[in-house]
């Protein structure tokens, strides 16, 4: 059978259209769920997010998403379920501040990433508001870290959050292209306060632990 010109045409129209329905349109939903995601959230916690990655599918409405502050830079995991968004905040700006607190010991080279335990809380808080037992403060460094350095770390949260346990991890990444590559990718699609040995397992790196 020999199909004409014209017949050809149309067979290869169909063909590019039912492609494009298979590939674009998915991926157009799927972007929708994200900025609506990014928008209500924007809204719920009156900031100004971005999404920098997440699982939204393109039907349905439970998913994961990671969005960062346009305003701080911080970045936020929430998980998403039947139009309800779980995550934690107001937790994690106080883990940011944490840094900043922690920042001008180590240097502004090194990656700060502070988890104070505080889970659940609903509202901002301030230091003295906040009751803390322990506190662990991830590093990632590109040389190893002192014991000095490590004991002025724990030092300066005692004096915020009176005698807690306290933890220093360093991440060693002595390859400074690796290292700046990590801390990049690290810094801009990650909830720092999660941050442990496991994320790096795909990187050279060594360990170091201190307990005070």
């Amino acid at each position: 059978m020999n199909f004409t010109k014209k017949q050809v045409i149309i067979s290869v129209a169909l063909a590019l259209i039912i492609i494009s329905c298979i590939i674009f349109v998915p991926a157009v939903l799927t972007a929708k769920n994200e900025d609506n995601a990014a928008a209500e959230l924007s809204e719920i916690y009156n900031d100004q997010f971005v999404v920098t990655k997440s699982t939204a599918p393109a039907f349905g409405d439970d998913f994961e998403i990671t969005v960062q502050s346009e305003t701080s830079k911080t970045v936020y995991d929430f998980d998403v379920k039947d139009g309800e968004y779980s995550g934690e905040y107001f937790a994690e700006n106080i883990n940011a501040e944490v840094n900043e607190l922690i920042q001008p010991i180590v240097g502004e080279r090194v990656l700060v990433m502070s988890n104070v335990f505080q889970d659940g809380l609903r509202k901002e808080a301030t230091f003295e508001e906040l009751e803390v037992e322990k506190a662990t403060v991830h590093l990632l460094v590109d040389e190893d870290l002192s014991e000095e350095k490590a004991q002025q770390i724990a030092d300066a949260l005692k004096a915020e959050f009176g005698e807690i346990a306290v933890s220093v991890e360093a991440y060693v990444v002595d390859e400074e292209r690796v290292f700046e590559g990590v801390k990049t990718e690290v810094s801009n699609f990650f909830q720092l306060s999660k941050i442990d040995a496991q994320s790096f397992i795909d990187f050279k790196f060594h360990e170091q632990s201190f307990e005070f």
